[in-house]
């Protein structure tokens, strides 16, 4: 009884304070009234009037005093009805405050949820599918879900049945989904898991999932997913595949960047040539930006000659010009991309090698190995600022710390960098303090920081063959190194390279796959192509991967969570239409750049 009274003052002050709506403020108050009739009387009255509360107090999400009140109740002195209701509002209850195991306890003692009305069936059901959702039972949350369709009215509420089904069935790993296919599961479940593995099936083959979602709808003409679709599907059947008759290349073939361009167009044609059915269709016109003083002479040239695809330019500066337009004359995917960019053009994609995205995955990276405690060294320029600033956000977003930042500009300041970002110069500074106030030499032992316990560096090869050594040198030889891919030089110089063994770094399968088809890519090419194997190789990536990646980028937009394995990386579309990538993680040994962990890999992580 006492605790009673504690409830209902409680109850009774929350309801003084300040409320959202009056409703809301009614309700409470209808519940401290249930709850002051529950006082002053006796079984079986009492525990009608704390269901009645209780029932208020959780539909009004105060599942705690939801909670508190329904475990006064005697549930003997209940209906069989009440009892069931007991159970429901009860194990709501538990279920909202992350007690899953206990709220399944009471969902499984409702034996007759068809004698309630309407609305409390369609709770009921609701609420258990949460909780074998959130207990990882993903195909019981699912089927209770598809059985719940013959209750629900409007539009809305289908819509929003179908969303919750089909992310259960996501999570289910494709050999479960057709094993629970058989000849006595009902043919609308049946339907929805044959939906769910044809979409895994096909998760890297955009265009054949388009025909498995056609043949799906033949078959199951009648079924609830085949007139209103998850809105996932839908976009993947509603998006345009693109077939271009004519693309015009946009790239500087002349000038300061003529290189880099050069290799781009050499990747993106080898890569048209190597695919039979678009080589004969498909016609590709390159321009040379690098002539033109505005970015817009060759596009709209590019345009007028009949191009209804536009593949380029490469600087961010010509990208913005063409992006600044109201309106683009055809589809088109920039091989830059645009910072803090909103993008206004629908039709508008961007694929880039930003070196920020791959400081990202460093520091995510780092925090899967259980890296804490960060020290960073980075070049004192622009560039080194992006990185670090890319770095820092991730790594300190998912709770790891940074303990010192150091920039170097000189590579002759390297060595007093390392020993100020180590702290061997206090170290040593402490030594001299102590021998001038002793008066006499001391044995000394030199003795790096303690707090850390992972090292982040953006360097070139040459400036990376000089930190490496240090920082074995001063003590550091038991940290772990990471690095992003400039560390990289492509050579297989085992000598030279043999400065940065132990560093993990980030790369271009190109550059490190060890998967045989791109091991063999690779060797085809160097026979064409000598420079695949430096630096230039990204960009032979680039050009390579834009080109496969151009007839489904719609699709790929669509569908998010479908991922392309490319040369630069494991690719996505996300919906602002940037191209992301996943890279290699590699790992200098004996000299050698080896793939320890593949861009597919990583992903799944």
């Amino acid at each position: 009884m006492r605790r009673i009274l504690i409830l209902l003052l409680s109850l009774t002050l929350a309801s003084c304070g300040k409320q959202s709506t009056t409703s809301i403020k009614d309700s409470i108050n209808n519940a401290n009234y249930y709850l002051g009739l529950a006082k002053n009387s006796n079984q079986p009255q009492k525990s009608e009037y704390l269901l009645k509360a209780g029932v208020i107090l959780a539909q009004k999400a105060q599942y705690l005093k939801a909670q508190e009140t329904f475990s006064f109740i005697e549930p003997s002195y209940l209906s069989p009805i009440d009892k069931e209701t007991y159970y429901l509002y009860y194990a709501l209850s538990l279920q909202e405050l992350s007690q899953t195991a206990a709220a399944l306890t009471f969902f499984k003692q409702i034996q007759t949820p068809e004698n309630h009305p309407i609305d409390w069936q369609v709770t009921y059901r609701k609420s258990l599918a949460n909780a074998y959702l959130s207990d990882g039972n993903y195909y019981e949350a699912a089927k209770i879900r598809i059985e719940l369709e013959d209750l629900l009215l409007t539009e809305e509420q289908l819509e929003e049945n179908h969303e919750f089904i089909w992310r259960a069935l996501n999570q289910i790993n494709p050999e479960f989904l057709k094993l629970y296919q058989t000849d006595f599961s009902n043919p609308v479940v049946n339907g929805w898991l044959e939906l769910a593995f044809i979409t895994h099936k096909h998760e890297e083959q955009p265009n054949q999932l388009l025909t498995a979602l056609n043949v799906w709808k033949q078959r199951f003409p009648l079924h609830p997913a085949s007139s209103k679709m998850p809105s996932q599907l839908q976009q993947v059947a509603n998006a345009k595949v693109y077939r271009p008759k004519q693309i015009a290349l946009l790239l500087p073939l002349s000038g300061r960047l003529a290189a880099g361009g050069r290799m781009i167009r050499d990747g993106f044609l080898a890569a048209h040539y190597s695919n039979k059915t678009m080589a004969d269709d498909t016609v590709i016109k390159v321009y040379d930006t690098a002539q033109s003083l505005s970015p817009m002479t060759p596009y709209e040239q590019a345009i007028e000659d009949g191009a209804d695809f536009i593949v380029g330019p490469l600087t961010k500066e010509a990208v913005e010009a063409i992006a600044n337009q109201e309106q683009l004359a055809v589809p088109q995917l920039s091989l830059n991309r645009l910072d803090a960019f909103s993008v206004n053009h629908p039709e508008l994609y961007q694929f880039g090698l930003p070196i920020e995205d791959e400081a990202r995955q460093i520091a995510k990276l780092a925090i899967e190995k259980q890296h804490e405690t960060a020290i960073v060294l980075v070049p004192s320029n622009e560039q080194g600022d992006r990185i670090l600033q890319a770095f820092s956000t991730v790594f300190e977003g998912l709770e790891g710390s940074i303990a010192e930042v150091q920039r170097y500009d000189d590579p002759k300041e390297i060595k007093s960098i390392i020993q100020r970002l180590l702290n061997i110069d206090l170290s040593e500074n402490r030594n001299r303090r102590l021998e001038q106030i002793l008066g006499t030499p001391l044995e000394f032992v030199q003795r790096r920081r303690q707090d850390a316990d992972m090292v982040f560096i953006a360097a070139s090869p040459t400036d990376a063959r000089r930190i490496k050594p240090f920082l074995n040198f001063y003590y550091a030889q038991d940290l772990p190194v990471y690095a992003i891919s400039r560390i990289n030089p492509g050579s297989e110089n085992t000598q030279l390279n043999s400065d940065l063994n132990g560093i993990t770094f980030t790369d271009s399968p190109i550059l490190i796959s060890d998967d045989p088809k791109v091991r063999q890519l690779r060797n085809d090419l160097k026979e064409i192509v000598p420079s695949i194997t430096s630096s230039f190789g990204r960009l032979f990536a680039l050009g390579y991967d834009a080109y496969r990646l151009l007839p489904d980028l719609n699709i790929l937009k669509a569908f998010q969570q479908y991922q392309q394995r490319g040369l630069s990386g494991l690719l996505s579309v996300n919906a602002n239409g940037e191209i992301e990538r996943t890279l290699s993680i590699a790992h200098f040994n004996q000299g050698v750049a080896r793939e320890v962990v593949s861009s597919a890999q990583s992903e799944r992580k």
